[in-house]
């Protein structure tokens, strides 16, 4: 009986998920953060900022503090679980609502808690299904959720859920976003199953390698067009000579310089300093030409300068 409780305890032990240790699930949250506003935005009229803050493990119990300043709760779930998940609403996330729907800058504050109106109860019954949706395609490439919301609940939300969520089912990992709109802000903790998560564990554990950069084929065209018609000096060496500074000094107009080169000698062709090739001088019609013969290897040359020196 020992060792089956060991084997037991071993084996409940090694299920357990240490937020921690989920890089990648927080790489995802913050993902669902920014989809979240993106979908979110395009119903208010100013703008809601989402960020993701922290992970950690909960157990649901229905006396946990968390659930008496809550006022408002949506249940989530998905046809691949058993479990369920669960979302809480603070007090203040009405109030942050409110400011982005009717475009208020949050400059002030929001005040002490009230009462849900109405209004503030269908504005939180849109933003937290929106919330929930989000997440299917960003948690699409690890653990495909597929997960829909059910209704709000804002009555009596502690019972309530403890008579919705499995008995077998109460490990979570608790996500917290805040949502803001200037000084109105609000957390909103959302509890995904833990024994949901547990199958991808391995995946959410391992940051992917970022993909490489696609080149817009257009701009590297562009360039590679826009290069071509660079303009670049060409020049044609026929030789080069060595001679004293004081040499130069006493050149004197009508003066001949001596070269080594004849009219069958290679000629040099460089652009920009840089030597490319060698090639023949010859004449068309009343035109110099050089018709270019081989290509110079830089090696080869360096070596060749060492060894003339």
């Amino acid at each position: 009986m020992t060792a089956e409780r060991n084997i037991q305890a071993q084996l409940k032990s090694a299920s357990k998920i240490e937020p921690d240790r989920l890089p990648r699930l927080k790489l995802i949250a913050e993902e669902w953060a920014a989809a979240t506003a993106d979908a979110l935005n395009e119903l208010y009229a100013a703008p809601v900022v989402i960020e993701f803050l922290t992970v950690s493990s909960l157990v649901f119990e229905p006396s946990a503090p968390a659930l008496k300043i809550a006022v408002a709760a949506t249940v989530f779930r998905s046809p691949k679980w058993r479990e369920a998940g669960f979302v809480l609403a603070d007090a203040k996330l009405a109030d942050t609502l409110v400011e982005a729907m009717f475009g208020g800058n949050g400059s002030v504050a929001t005040g002490p808690q009230r009462p849900l109106t109405k209004l503030d109860k269908r504005f939180i019954e849109l933003a937290i299904p929106t919330m929930i949706e989000a997440a299917n395609p960003v948690f699409q490439p690890v653990a495909p959720l597929d997960v829909t919301s059910e209704a709000m609940l804002t009555e009596g939300l502690a019972a309530a859920l403890d008579e919705r969520l499995p008995v077998e089912g109460r490990a979570f990992l608790e996500l917290s976003f805040k949502i803001a709109v200037g000084q109105h802000e609000s957390v909103l903790s959302v509890a995904m199953p833990e024994k949901a998560l547990a199958p991808h564990r391995r995946k959410l554990t391992i940051v992917p390698a970022e993909a490489p950069l696609v080149a817009d084929e257009g701009w590297a065209r562009d360039i590679t067009e826009g290069l071509q018609l660079a303009d670049l000096e060409v020049r044609a060496i026929l030789d080069e000579k060595q001679i004293t500074l004081g040499d130069v000094a006493r050149f004197m107009v009508g003066q001949t310089i001596v070269l080594d080169a004849t009219a069958t000698s290679p000629i040099i062709i460089e652009c920009e300093e840089q030597r490319l090739f060698r090639g023949v001088m010859g004449r068309s019609r009343d035109a110099y030409v050089v018709r270019i013969e081989e290509k110079i290897d830089p090696t080869e040359e360096f070596i060749d300068d060492i060894l003339s020196d």
